[in-house]
């Protein structure tokens, strides 16, 4: 199948438009038409509907459609395995969850990238939710999430386990406190990073209902550069704050009271067709010397 015409569906489908696409593909329109009346006569399936206003996907369209995708990675992952094949032996796509990429796991990173300069790594970053995704969909070999996953197929590791820290500038009132009521929490105007999961559910019974933070932030790591700037207080896992810690610019005041936080879960996910991969067994044998494995769950 005409890999041109399969990136022309998939243009077609994000434009819905076809002056759109030619205009990106630099074609002329009547080729694109030629092109999806191509496809859809091989398919022996209708994909579009289209009137002078609208491009929509069929219902086969939509069933075809991450199909072609994974055609066009794959092609896309060969062409660049060949263009690369004088500089490296293999590829490990890692997908990690924002907060552990930059606090978690860069001794591991840092260390496999010493002692494999043949291997290319590529690390992607998101939520657990849509990193599983990315594991199921088969276009990353290992996932590092917060995230349980659903499917049984998968070897599943507990990676790492530790607390919830509450921190704060040195020059702040709340510094000189010996220990941090959790049932004061509610009056204080945190830089608030919701982790999710048991976090929430924990926040949830000191906070209930819905409320605004002095500031919501998705990336743990930008709170920690706040928190040392002396803008507020926050609830980061020790993992994030431990550099700061170490270096004082932070200051940590241990909870108290009822109910304290739970403890955080970081997983390894894996297909277990992918852990007979020699480049995903050297990536779990590192992390197991930085003690960020442990029995199967």
């Amino acid at each position: 199948m005409d890999i041109e015409v399969l990136k022309t569906m998939q243009i077609l489908t994000q434009t819905k438009s076809f002056s759109k696409t030619a205009e990106i593909q630099n074609i002329v329109q009547s080729t694109v038409s030629a092109r999806i009346a191509e496809l859809e006569k091989t398919l022996g399936q209708k994909l579009f509907t289209r009137d002078n206003q609208h491009v929509s996907l069929t219902q086969s369209g939509l069933m075809f459609l991450p199909y072609a995708q994974h055609i066009l990675e794959d092609f896309e992952n060969g062409k660049a395995r060949l263009n690369s094949a004088a500089f490296f032996d293999d590829r490990l796509v890692i997908g990690n969850t924002y907060s552990a990429l930059p606090n978690l796991l860069f001794p591991v990173y840092h260390e496999y990238l010493r002692c494999f300069p043949r291997i290319s790594v590529k690390a992607v970053a998101g939520h657990s939710t849509d990193i599983l995704q990315s594991l199921v969909d088969g276009v990353i070999d290992i996932a590092i999430v917060y995230q349980l996953p659903k499917i049984r197929r998968f070897t599943t590791f507990l990676c790492n386990e530790e607390d919830f820290v509450f921190v704060c500038p040195p020059g702040d009132p709340l510094a000189s406190q010996a220990e941090m009521p959790v049932k004061d929490l509610g009056k204080i105007n945190l830089l608030f990073h919701n982790w999710g999961g048991v976090f929430s559910d924990w926040m949830a019974q000191l906070l209930p209902g819905s409320r605004w933070f002095h500031a919501n932030i998705g990336n743990p790591s930008f709170i920690v550069s706040l928190v040392e700037e002396g803008t507020g207080s926050a609830i980061l896992t020790r993992s994030t704050v431990k550099k700061a810690l170490i270096r004082n610019s932070v200051v940590e005041i241990p909870f108290a009271g009822s109910p304290l936080p739970p403890r955080w879960q970081t997983y390894i996910v894996v297909h277990p067709k992918r852990l007979t991969r020699q480049p995903v067994r050297d990536w779990l044998d590192i992390m197991s010397k930085h003690d960020l494995t442990a029995v199967p769950i």
